[in-house]
C-alpha cells in the first residue's frame, strides 16, 4: 500500500525558488506580475483558467481546479532563484524576448528587484555556457550547504511559509545511474569526493529534499530520479515530479 502524506494548506507565502533565471523563468515571473496587475489574464494556465469536470457531462458542473484544489493565490507567491549571469530578472526577460516590451516596461520595477544568486555550475555538464556568478567551495557538499544558506535566508527574508523549486536550467549532458546514486551514504561520499556522477541539479535537488521542500526537474536530466534522493524524499516528505 502506497504511503500516505499530508499535504500543508495553502497558507502564507510560497517561496518559488528557480533554477536557472532564463527565459523560462523570467516569462513566468513577468507573467505573474503582469496577472497581479490586471495587466494581463492568465491564458493558457491550467492551475488559473483550466476546469475540472464534476458528476456526469449531463450535469454541466465543469468549476475551475483553483475552485476545487486549494492552490495558492498568485498573490502569496515570492520568487528567488540562482543563475550563472549577473543580470537581474527585468535585462534577462528583455534579453529573451519573449514579453512584449511594452508590457515588461510595466512590471519593470518588480523584475529589476529580483537578482540571481550565485550559482553552482560546471562547464563539464553543460559545454555550451559559462558565466561570472557562479559559486566556490572546496567540494560539492560545500556547494550544497552553500544552496540550503541561501534558501534559509530568502525564507527568512520574505517571512515564507512554504518552498518549491524547479530546475530550469539549461539541459545537462546525458548521464546514467552509479553507484554514487544508490544510497544516501554513498551520495553524500561522492559529494565529497567530488565525483563527475554527481551533476549541479543533484547538488541542488538535494539541498531542496533535505530542507523537505518540493523539487520540480523540467529537464530531461538524471537529478532527483535516483535511489539516493527517492529514499531522502519518502524521509523528509518532499515530493518529487519530472524526469
Amino acid at each position: 500500500m502506497p504511503t500516505s502524506v499530508d499535504i500543508a494548506p495553502a497558507r502564507g507565502k510560497l517561496g518559488i525558488l528557480l533554477v536557472g533565471l532564463g527565459a523560462v523563468s523570467t516569462t513566468t515571473i513577468a507573467g505573474v506580475l503582469a496577472i497581479r496587475k490586471g495587466l494581463s489574464k492568465p491564458i493558457g494556465s491550467l492551475t488559473q483558467m483550466g476546469t475540472v469536470r464534476l458528476g456526469k457531462r449531463t450535469e454541466g458542473r465543469s468549476p475551475k481546479i483553483s475552485e476545487v484544489v486549494p492552490l495558492a493565490p498568485l498573490d502569496d507567491l515570492v520568487f528567488g532563484g540562482w543563475d550563472i549571469f549577473e543580470d537581474d530578472c527585468y535585462s534577462a526577460a528583455r534579453t529573451a524576448g519573449v514579453i512584449e516590451p511594452a508590457l515588461l516596461e510595466q512590471v519593470r520595477p518588480e523584475l529589476e528587484k529580483i537578482r540571481p544568486w550565485p550559482a553552482v555550475f560546471d562547464r563539464h555538464y553543460v559545454k555550451r555556457l559559462d558565466g561570472p556568478n557562479v559559486k566556490k567551495g572546496k567540494n560539492k557538499k560545500d556547494l550544497a550547504e552553500q544552496v540550503v544558506a541561501d534558501i534559509r535566508k530568502f525564507k527568512a527574508d520574505h517571512k515564507l511559509d512554504r518552498l518549491v523549486m524547479v530546475w530550469c536550467g539549461s539541459t545537462e549532458i546525458f548521464m546514467t545511474e552509479t553507484p554514487a546514486h544508490q544510497t544516501m551514504d554513498a551520495f553524500e561520499r561522492a559529494l565529497e569526493a567530488n565525483d563527475p556522477a554527481i551533476p549541479s541539479s543533484m547538488v541542488y535537488a538535494y539541498a531542496a529534499i533535505r530542507e523537505g521542500i518540493p523539487y520540480a526537474n523540467a529537464a530531461p536530466n538524471l537529478s532527483a530520479d535516483i535511489p539516493a534522493l527517492v529514499d531522502l524524499a519518502a524521509k523528509t516528505g518532499s515530493p518529487l515530479a519530472g524526469r
